[in-house]
């Protein structure tokens, strides 16, 4: 399987119906602008929120590394919609071999997100550069380097994607979507369904999804 093509496509999909066919040129249907370098910058920023890296708080706290690979997939989400608006949506299968470090270093991965914050930022002021590609080399080194491969990047992102499906077919705009489920929150849910059940396809997925949610 190409995880990668499989996964541009879903967000294509995704985005189709979450902001309507226009949304390449820039805007949603609404006619609000889109910035998905904003977005990844602001993904990058909390993945570093990951790691105990403040100097005055919490100082013997464990990094979060759960929670800063939930902030990559968030990532890879904007960068693969930021490729799409471009127009180059086929360069990325070039990383679908890449093997992932054993061991994940902390102070690598906040070095990597940092500068991931500068360029993605940078080139939101400066609509004259052209960050895609090295934005993609960054993320894909942060991949490694969290011992993430594409295979586990495709399942976690299959997860959220759905998961997105979901809530803007079940009113998450107009905010009648219930996301606690239970005791907890859907993703807890959708990530469970898919622990269960790694080689579920999209479409059983988001019918497990369902049969979850009538349950409430």
């Amino acid at each position: 399987m190409n995880h990668i093509k499989q996964m541009f496509e879903l967000q294509m999909k995704l985005n189709n119906a979450t902001n309507g066919e226009i949304w390449t040129e820039g805007a949603t249907k609404e006619g609000r602008p889109i910035s998905w370098l904003r977005c990844i910058y602001m993904e990058a920023a909390e993945a570093i929120d990951s790691f105990n890296w403040k100097h005055w708080k919490d100082i013997e706290s464990e990094n979060d590394i759960d929670n800063a690979k939930v902030e990559l997939v968030d990532i890879w989400h904007f960068l693969m919609s930021e490729a799409i608006h471009y127009g180059d949506a086929s360069f990325a299968e070039i990383y679908n071999d890449m093997v992932p470090e054993r061991d994940i270093d902390p102070e690598k991965m906040v070095e990597i997100f940092e500068k991931i914050v500068a360029i993605s930022a940078s080139a939101n002021v400066d609509k004259s550069q052209n960050s895609l590609y090295q934005l993609f080399a960054l993320f894909f080194q942060a991949l490694g380097n969290m011992a993430m491969d594409v295979p586990e990047l495709y399942k976690r992102y299959l997860v959220k994607n759905q998961l997105n499906t979901f809530r803007q077919d079940h009113g998450y705009k107009d905010g009648s979507y219930v996301k606690m489920w239970g005791a907890v929150e859907d993703n807890v849910v959708a990530f469970n369904i898919m622990e269960e059940s790694p080689e579920l396809t999209p479409e059983e997925l988001y019918t497990q999804l369902e049969e979850a949610y009538a349950q409430l």
